[in-house]
C-alpha cells in the first residue's frame, strides 16, 4: 500500500556548531554531542536511502535510527533549556529539512515563492539576522525547484525537533501500511466476501495471520497519531513565531496527520471486525455505522487542510488531497452498500436500488483516477459484490417494490450518523538518555 506522504530528508550538520562557545573545551560535552551527529547522520543516511525506493522491507531500520537520534537530541534541548546563558553568540548552526508534503506541481509551475512568510530563497538572505540555536530567527525558504521536495531551513532546535518526530510519524505510518501492503488483496476480498451473499471465509489459518498483522498495523498507526498530536500540543507553540515557508509544522497539517492516522487505524479495526465477527453478514448497519464515522473523520481531516490560506493549502501535494478525497468517496460507497443491504431486508428495495447506483457512481470516479492509492479497491469493489447485487436489487423493485428510486440528494439526507469509532491516539512520551 503506497503512503500520501513523501519521505522525509534532511541535510548533515557539524558535531561544532552545537558545542556552546563558553564550554568548547569541555570534552565531555563534546564527546556526547559528536555522538549526538553521528546518530543524525545515520538517521540522515537511512532517510536519504529509503527516499530512493518502494521497498519497505527495511523501514525498521530506519525507525530505529530515527529513535536513537531523537533520544539524544532530546537531552540535548534538555541541556540547552537549562543552560541557555552559555549557548549565546551561536550563530553557525543551521537545520536543513526537506518538506514530505510539499506539491512537486506547486514548483514545478515557478511557485516556489511562498505564499506566506518571507520571501527567502530567491536571494539567500535571512529574514532576521543571526540568532542564538534556540531562536529561529534566521528561518528561511530555500529555493525550491521543480519535481523536488521543497527544503526549509532555520537556527530553532525546535523546528529540528518538530521535523525529527514529524519523520518519525511518517515512518511509523510507511510500517504499518507495510504490514498491509502484501495482505491488501486478500483483505478488500475478504470485505467484498463478507458482502457477497454465500460467500466463501477464508481458511482460518489466514485468517489469524490477516488479523495479526492488521492488529499491529492499526497499532502503529495509533502511535503515529501520537507523535503527531505531541508535535501539535508541544513543538509548534514553540516555533509559532518561525516563518519556515512549509506547511510541514503548521498546526493544521499536524491536526490533519493525527486524524488521517486515526481514520486509517480505524479502516483495519473494522475489517479486523469484519473477519471475526461471525454474525456480522446478519447485521450490515453496524459496518454501515462505522464506515460512516471513518469518512467524517477524513473529511475532518480535510476541512482542517482547507482552513489554511489559499497558497498554503495550494502548496500541499496533490497526494494527500486525493488520498483524503479518494477515499472518502471509496468509504461512503462501501458504507452504502451495506446500507443498500439494510433497506433490501426491509422490503425497502427502491432505496436499495438507489445506495448502489450512488456506491457504483462514487467507485467508478475513483477508479478512473488511475493514479489513485484507492483505485484498486474501487476495482475490486466494482468487479466483486456490487454488480450482481445491483442486479439482484434491482430485479427486486422491478418485480416485487415498484418503489420509486430516490434521488442522490434524498439518499445523503437519509444517511445514519457514523458510530463511535474504536482507535485512540496512544500519547507519545520521549525519551531521553539524561
Amino acid at each position: 500500500m503506497r503512503y500520501y506522504l513523501r519521505n522525509p530528508k534532511t541535510k548533515t550538520i557539524s558535531s561544532a556548531t552545537l558545542v556552546p562557545p563558553a564550554l568548547q573545551q569541555d570534552t565531555e560535552l563534546y564527546g556526547r554531542i559528536n555522538k549526538m551527529c553521528a546518530l543524525r547522520e545515520t538517521m540522515r543516511d537511512r532517510l536519504k536511502t529509503q527516499a530512493k525506493t518502494d521497498d519497505l522491507s527495511r523501514i525498521g531500520s530506519v525507525l530505529s535510527a530515527i529513535q536513537a537520534y531523537l533520544s539524544e537530541l532530546h537531552w540535548y534541548i534538555s541541556y540547552f533549556e537549562s543552560n541557555q546563558s552559555e549557548f549565546k553568540g551561536m550563530q553557525n548552526v543551521e537545520f536543513i529539512w526537506k518538506s514530505a508534503m510539499v506539491s512537486r506541481l506547486h514548483d514545478k509551475v515557478n511557485l516556489s515563492r511562498p505564499w506566506f512568510g518571507p520571501r527567502g530563497g530567491a536571494t539567500g538572505d535571512s529574514d532576521g539576522g543571526a540568532g542564538a540555536v534556540g531562536s529561529g530567527s534566521r528561518s528561511r525558504l530555500l529555493g525550491g525547484g521543480s519535481f523536488k521536495q521543497r527544503p526549509s531551513q532555520s537556527t530553532s532546535i525546535y523546528m529540528e525537533l518538530g521535523f525529527t518526530l514529524q519523520a518519525l510519524a511518517v515512518v511509523k505510518c510507511m510500517s504499518a501500511y507495510s504490514k498491509v501492503a502484501t495482505l491488501d488483496t486478500e483483505i478488500e476480498c475478504e470485505t467484498i466476501n463478507a458482502m457477497t451473499p454465500g460467500a466463501k471465509i477464508i481458511n482460518e489459518e489466514e485468517g489469524e495471520q490477516g488479523v495479526e498483522a492488521l492488529k499491529r498495523a492499526a497499532m502503529e498507526l495509533r502511535e503515529a497519531a501520537g507523535v503527531f498530536e505531541y508535535v501539535f500540543e508541544s513543538v509548534i507553540p514553540k516555533i509559532k513565531h518561525i516563518r519556515l515557508g512549509v506547511p510541514d509544522l503548521m498546526p493544521e497539517v499536524q491536526y490533519m496527520l493525527m486524524t488521517l492516522s486515526l481514520a486509517d487505524s480505524d479502516r483495519l479495526s473494522v475489517r479486523v471486525w469484519l473477519r471475526t465477527d461471525k454474525n456480522q453478514r446478519k447485521t450490515p448497519n453496524t459496518p454501515a455505522n462505522l464506515l460512516l464515522g471513518i469518512q467524517d473523520r477524513y473529511a475532518n481531516a480535510y476541512s482542517s487542510l482547507r482552513t489554511l490560506q489559499g497558497g498554503e493549502f495550494r502548496s500541499v501535494s496533490a497526494d494527500i488531497q486525493n488520498y483524503m478525497h479518494d477515499g472518502q468517496m471509496v468509504i461512503l460507497a462501501q458504507a452504502m452498500i451495506y446500507l443498500a443491504q439494510v433497506h433490501s431486508d426491509g422490503q425497502k428495495f427502491g432505496i436499495a436500488v438507489g445506495f448502489m447506483r450512488d456506491a457504483r457512481e462514487l467507485l467508478s470516479g475513483v477508479k478512473k483516477r488511475n493514479q489513485s492509492i484507492h483505485a484498486k479497491t474501487a476495482e475490486m469493489l466494482l468487479s466483486g459484490p456490487l454488480e450482481p447485487l445491483y442486479s439482484l436489487y434491482r430485479r427486486n423493485n422491478d418485480t416485487i417494490g415498484f418503489e420509486t428510486v430516490p434521488s442522490s440528494e434524498d439518499l445523503r439526507a437519509r444517511l445514519p450518523s457514523g458510530r463511535t469509532l474504536i482507535s485512540k491516539v496512544i500519547p507519545h512520551v520521549p525519551s531521553s538518555n539524561m
